[in-house]
């Protein structure tokens, strides 16, 4: 896939799992183009991956080239005058738009977005007349200040485009509760303009151009949305990952970063992080000097540096978000009532407990009124009127460090020692369901092929194929142009997923490969299958040189074995491939 708008995970192969909701929303935005599909807000916490949902969204819907145009704007978190929001909305459209129907990346650039004379000569030369009109009327607009018709015009203006030209626009507005925090209407910013994404009313409610928007303070842009949008949105939750996503993420990353792990450190961080992509991101790219994730004492060390230490990553972070929210919600006994719940999240905790524990001198109203405000700063959960602590170990230890009624025992002592609790906990869990955990062992198994495929077989080439059945007379195993699993497109039919692709360099041959780590011998039924989306793999790709082969611990059944030879595919059980190098 072509990355039209460059994507902040970076490493496109880096983005992982997210399926269902991949899945999920293109198929709302393909529902777009017979007006069925209703504007919707992503909802979670932040650093759950959104932006990076939202961005692979984008590209999946530009490269996909059909009636619906993409359109992802960010609103920045820092004041604003509306006459200036304004042009810098209009211009991310026009030009998002002038690079889909002209298939022209340059205009993604934005360092090309200029004046409105500049815009309009671009215009002009695609031929987009429509365009150049909406440029001329929003000039004389911006010219005499009218930013209330300035805004009317361009808030409608990807609608209105769209539909100018026969096509659909899906609006991806990304941090969208910032529409009423950090716009203003004078040009000396004294005047906030607290009710803005009321305008929207009328706007979202088209099918043929709906809006898709997210947010880091789920509470605050749901707050919004009920108060000034209701019932225009649907909510579409976004949780952390399923542990089958997280360990394959896991894997890409030591990949990634050469920073082997084994399935036992793979099922250590996942369950410590709970599913968190930013943790897991977090881990692997901590700049502790002693970063170690190849052992469970060296895991410890790297998440308290992490999450104790303030430089840290995910201190950092999260205080940053806590010392924003803070003020909003008016500190007095904000910080008592988060310790608290944080202490007891296992369970609900009602309004007398928190004022006989706390001593809290205020009524049942002002507890809520606090406790609601702050619940929309994401920091505590709410259930049926009970409220709990964020379920989520490392955020305690985050919050904890910097307002526990003793830090200094809590840093050196409580919170390493509840770690260890912790960490033992889980690796008691792990002998106990030791065997059960294929989706570990296999993505373990890929990682150790793919590793050896990258750094090892080209030293060792004679070695590694004679660990290697029914391979070429020719083969030999070359420079890699790429090394990595892949799945099929989205909604592309017959989905399929291939563990190993190595993209040989020049005239050598690529591997397609699948990886069985488990008791089971491979089948015949499973090499038919293998060989069709491998086959399906090679058109989609454009492979046309390439040896399959089938890796299976357990080895193969004698059929299989007379059918991976018929159709030339190669085979191996050796456990070589997966010892440590």
């Amino acid at each position: 896939m072509k990355i039209w708008l460059e994507e902040r995970i970076g490493e496109p192969d880096l983005f992982t799992g997210r399926k269902k909701e991949l899945a999920f929303f293109l198929r709302w935005i393909d529902r777009i183009q017979r007006r069925i599909s209703q504007s919707t807000a992503i909802l979670s916490r932040r650093k759950t991956g959104k932006t990076a949902l939202m961005e692979r969204l984008y590209n999946l819907t530009f490269q996909q080239n059909g009636r619906v145009v993409p359109f992802y704007f960010e609103i920045r978190e820092t004041d604003q005058w509306l006459g200036d929001f304004c042009e810098e909305f209009f211009f991310t459209f026009l030009y998002q738009f002038m690079a889909f129907v002209t298939r022209k990346q340059e205009y993604l650039d934005t360092a090309r977005i200029g004046s409105y004379g500049e815009a309009l000569k671009n215009a002009e030369r695609e031929g987009l007349d429509y365009l150049c009109d909406l440029l001329r009327k929003a000039e004389i607009f911006a010219a005499e200040e009218k930013t209330d018709h300035l805004w009317n015009m361009v808030r409608d203006a990807p609608r209105m485009t769209a539909l100018h030209y026969n096509l659909f626009v899906v609006q991806m507005i990304d941090e969208f509760q910032f529409i009423n925090r950090f716009i203003f209407w004078d040009k000396e910013r004294t005047r906030r303009a607290h009710n803005l994404a009321g305008s929207y009313l009328r706007t979202c409610e088209y099918k043929s151009a709906p809006l898709l928007v997210s947010g880091s303070w789920v509470g605050w842009l749901m707050n919004d949305l009920n108060r000034l949008l209701p019932g225009r949105f649907i909510k579409k939750p976004l949780g952390n990952m399923p542990e089958d996503e997280i360990a394959e993420m896991i894997f890409r990353y030591s990949l990634s970063e050469n920073m082997p792990v084994t399935e036992e450190i793979a099922w250590l961080i996942a369950q410590l992080t709970e599913g968190s992509p930013f943790y897991i991101n977090a881990l692997f790219r901590s700049v502790f000097e002693e970063k170690d994730l190849s052992t469970e004492a060296g895991v410890q060390r790297t998440l308290e540096y992490e999450t104790l230490n303030l430089d840290g990553s995910i201190n950092t972070t999260w205080m940053e978000y806590i010392d924003s929210a803070f003020p909003r919600i008016n500190e007095k006994y904000a910080k008592d009532i988060v310790l608290y719940l944080s202490k007891h999240r296992d369970r609900r905790v009602g309004h007398r407990e928190l004022k006989e524990k706390l001593g809290l001198e205020m009524s049942d109203p002002e507890l809520e009124k606090k406790l609601k405000a702050i619940f929309r700063s994401d920091i505590i959960e709410e259930d049926q009127g009970l409220y709990r602590g964020v379920r989520d170990n490392i955020f305690d230890k985050v919050f904890r460090r910097s307002y526990a009624d003793d830090i200094h025992h809590f840093v050196t002592r409580e919170a390493p020692d509840e770690y260890r609790a912790l960490f033992n906990e889980i690796s008691e869990r792990y002998g106990r369901l030791r065997g059960d955990h294929n989706r570990y062992k296999g993505a373990f198994a890929e990682f150790m092929i793919i590793h050896r495929l990258i750094h090892d077989v080209r030293k060792e080439g004679e070695l590694f194929k004679s660990l290697m059945g029914n391979l070429p007379d020719d083969f030999v195993y070359v420079e890699y142009g790429e090394v990595r699993s892949c799945h099929s497109p989205p909604l592309h039919e017959p989905e399929f997923q291939i563990d190993v692709l190595a993209r040989a360099e020049g005239d050598g041959y690529s591997l397609i490969g699948e990886v069985k780590n488990r008791k089971a011998k491979f089948s015949v039924k499973e090499a038919g299958e293998f060989r069709e989306k491998a086959g399906e793999l090679m058109k989609l790709e454009n492979v046309d040189k390439a040896v399959l082969f089938v890796f299976s611990v357990s080895g193969f059944f004698k059929n299989t074995l007379a059918y991976l030879k018929k159709h030339g595919i190669a085979w191996t059980s050796d456990k070589r491939w997966l010892e440590k190098p």
